[in-house]
């Protein structure tokens, strides 16, 4: 374990404070909270519904809801079943000032819930419509990047958070693709 948490803490060092420059310096903390701004949240909003509604027509709305519900719950266990529970704190609260912090950060460090939901966004739209896996998994790298980058988490919260979302999001995309067959059974009779 000891082996892990310092290479933990080494990976964190690497990314944080020596693989850096200015313009990552500026894009990292402002792709990192994005989802905060207005205009993102009604662009991605509109975007899942087109992107839905394109591929599955009349049932596009049940898989974007099937989406919500699936991050929603991503966020509620990465919250409430780890961050929680395991009570993990922050890289700047255990290492002080050799950390470099980029963005604002509450709560507890393990999972990422930015990893967590991104990778559950990415999993689920890509088992829905495989034609834009790329981007949305490119999206979800640099997101989870970004909170390393950014000082705010380890590598390992990081990839937990990637694996809890990318198990959520293929769960509920396997719920949705057998709620879309009883709809369509239900829709042909």
């Amino acid at each position: 374990m000891d082996f892990i948490l310092n290479l933990d803490k080494s990976l964190l060092y690497y990314v944080n404070s020596v693989w850096t420059t200015s313009w990552l310096d500026a894009f990292f903390p402002a792709i990192t909270d994005l989802h905060k701004q207005f205009w993102f949240q009604i662009f991605i909003v509109v975007l899942m519904l087109g992107l839905f509604i394109w591929k599955f027509r009349k049932e596009g709305l049940f898989v974007f809801l099937t989406l919500v519900i699936a991050m929603a719950s991503s966020d509620l266990v990465g919250n409430h079943l780890f961050k929680q529970t395991i009570a993990r704190p922050r890289p700047a609260e255990t290492l002080g000032q050799s950390v470099i912090v980029r963005a604002p950060y509450g709560g507890y460090s393990f999972t990422s819930n930015h990893a967590a939901n991104m990778f559950c966004l990415a999993k689920f739209t890509a088992e829905m419509i495989p034609q834009v896996r790329i981007p949305f998994y490119v999206a979800a790298i640099l997101v989870s990047y970004s909170r390393v980058y950014n000082g705010v988490h380890y590598p390992t919260d990081v990839l937990g958070g990637g694996i809890l979302g990318w198990l959520i999001g293929w769960a509920f995309s396997a719920l949705c693709m057998q709620g879309l067959k009883k709809l369509r059974k239900r829709f042909a009779s």
